[in-house]
């Protein structure tokens, strides 16, 4: 506080000796081509701007601050001071090296009197954050899961430069049994099935889609998809007889069945809390959890499941993660940035001025980052047998 009405009275003199040249008799020429004459300013770096990248290849599970460089042809490799790392901001180009967001908890070391401090921080540790809630000073550790098949391109199969993605059905063919070979293949068939969630039907209302052939889609995005489902791969083959088995002249028709399920846990719901903390609402630049506190405590409430010691407790702090997204939750069809929050952009701290009350989380019909928190907590507790929706 001192600190900052020192700065109004320095800042309140320059502003007097300003005023003062101003009714100098030549304040007549005073303008913006010699407002330097009156403020100094001073540029970080001096070059003018830091480079940034839009993105950020992760190099490993907890290692992305090495510096990112160019270096495609007609692009020279930058090899000092190159772009950005994956950490945050300090004076003149030095960057965060310790924690970006303290370990700051009670030091009794317990939370609340029940949750042992010692617990949470084993947590992280298992899953490579060493230390803490967030040890580490990267700022993005998470990315979002994605289920990819095994396919090729058409120009392998052909020539010509065609570049459309096909599933390799050969490498899913195969033969019951070593009576049998040379699988050929008679149909393709994938099927993807999104249970119901009751904590949230009208975004995920139960769902069944089926493909065929070359309509296969071998590339899918996992961020907003619910536990539970899964993905099936029929693959029909038809398969020759080896003679000297005994199979001479015979053909056996098999389906070759392949199955995928979206699991739930503790550390993947932490992974989720971290991606929906990274990626922007549109072009807003603000992540769904906007709340610099919120994304903190969901964390925390999460941890403390996995920290809890017996089912009625775990159940309790199920029941206070779930509370705490409804709480800070803010659910509309689109973002409006006017109807979310009384000023934009937001602060850090959960906005109370908007038109939905407190708005820590948004939630829209294209980012529904409530609904899929809640949809993983409920998904969580039937997994870990506390009778609540079926968990995978």
């Amino acid at each position: 506080m001192k600190k900052a009405l020192l700065s109004l009275a320095v800042a309140g003199l320059a502003l007097s000796a300003v005023q003062a040249s101003f009714a100098a008799p030549n304040a007549g020429n005073f303008s913006t081509a010699n407002f330097g004459a009156f403020i100094n300013v001073i540029s970080f770096p001096s070059s003018g701007y830091t480079p940034l990248l839009e993105a950020y290849r992760l190099q490993g599970t907890i290692n992305t601050t090495a510096q990112q460089r160019g270096g495609f042809t007609g692009q020279a490799m930058r090899t000092s001071g190159a772009f950005a790392r994956n950490v945050g901001y300090c004076f003149n180009g030095i960057q965060e090296t310790t924690i970006h967001y303290p370990f700051a908890f009670p030091g009794n070391g317990t939370l609340n009197g029940v949750t042992d401090l010692t617990c949470l921080i084993s947590q992280y540790n298992n899953i490579g954050i060493t230390g803490g809630l967030q040890a580490s000073p990267e700022l993005v550790t998470a990315v979002p899961g994605v289920f990819a098949l095994c396919s090729n391109y058409r120009q392998q199969l052909g020539a010509g430069t065609d570049l459309r993605q096909r599933l390799n059905v050969n490498a899913f063919a195969a033969c019951p049994g070593p009576g049998y070979t040379t699988p050929f293949v008679q149909s393709v068939r994938l099927t993807k099935v999104i249970p119901l969630q009751p904590k949230c039907p009208g975004v995920f209302p139960g769902a069944t889609f089926n493909q065929f052939g070359a309509n296969i889609r071998t590339w899918w995005a996992l961020q907003f998809t619910p536990p539970g489902t899964s993905f099936v791969l029929d693959v029909t083959v038809a398969c020759q007889g080896v003679p000297s088995q005994g199979n001479g002249g015979k053909t056996i028709i098999s389906i070759d069945r392949y199955t995928w399920r979206v699991e739930v846990s503790i550390e993947s719901i932490l992974a989720v809390v971290d991606v929906l903390h990274s990626n922007p609402v549109s072009t807003s630049e603000i992540p769904c959890i906007a709340a610099e506190d919120v994304y903190l405590a969901l964390r925390l409430a999460v941890s403390r499941i996995g920290c809890a010691t017996d089912q009625f407790q775990r159940q309790n702090r199920l029941f206070e993660a779930e509370a705490l997204v409804v709480a800070f939750c803010a659910f509309g069809d689109c973002f409006i940035a006017e109807d979310f929050f009384g000023t934009f952009p937001p602060s850090n701290d959960a906005d109370m001025a908007g038109a939905f009350g407190p708005t820590g989380i948004l939630d829209t019909i294209e980012n529904p980052c409530c609904c899929k928190l809640l949809v993983d907590l409920d998904n969580l507790g039937g997994s870990l047998g506390l009778g609540l929706s079926p968990g995978p």
